[in-house]
């Protein structure tokens, strides 16, 4: 059965990255600011943080999906290598905030997962797409399905699933943004590079 779950979810992203903009913040640009709270009930706020840490900001679409999980993973993987070269994690989806504690317990991750509330943080960042019949050509009953079970939000939306690092002085040093949704940031090499 959870075969076939895994199967669904990587079919019904075969479709996602069909007419999604490939328009979005770029290197050198200044970073929005990001006020939220994440999973745990912690306040976020990217100014604070940034007083002593980078941010390493990613985005991911909701546990359901196979891609999403696996970079998950490699996050909290190399969690304490981030961490030792000062870098805060920030993990932004437009899951529900009971699915952003799902997922924590889920796969054990210890970095800090927002709900984006009204969608502002994909949305000033330029990662938000609409789930519509032209964005997701195949397979849309069934991601609407999944968006409708997983976002909290009325709206169809979600993000591509990209990567930013923000350095101290809030301009972006590292951009991975690919609406084909397979394609995500190699944290190892982030690590590396720091």
């Amino acid at each position: 059965m959870r075969t076939l779950f895994i199967m669904v979810c990587f079919t019904v992203s075969l479709g996602m990255s069909g007419q999604i903009k490939s328009e979005h913040l770029e290197v050198g640009e200044e970073a929005p600011q990001i006020t939220a709270t994440d999973q745990n009930g912690k306040a976020i706020n990217s100014n604070e943080i940034l007083e002593n840490d980078k941010i390493l900001l990613v985005f991911y679409r909701g546990n359901w999906c196979p891609y999403c999980k696996k970079h998950l993973g490699e996050l909290e993987k190399n969690l304490e290598a981030l961490q030792d070269k000062g870098v805060f994690v920030l993990v932004v989806t437009p899951e529900s905030e009971e699915k952003t504690r799902e997922t924590q317990e889920k796969f054990n991750t210890s970095f800090s997962i927002v709900h984006d509330s009204g969608n502002r943080i994909m949305k000033d960042y330029k990662v938000a797409f609409e789930v519509n019949e032209t964005n997701v050509p195949n397979y849309y009953d069934k991601v609407t399905e999944l968006v409708n079970e997983y976002n909290s939000e009325s709206e169809k939306v979600l993000p591509v699933p990209a990567t930013y690092l923000i350095g101290a002085d809030g301009i972006i040093e590292y951009v991975q943004y690919d609406p084909d949704y397979k394609n995500r940031s190699d944290i190892s090499e982030i690590v590396e590079s720091l």
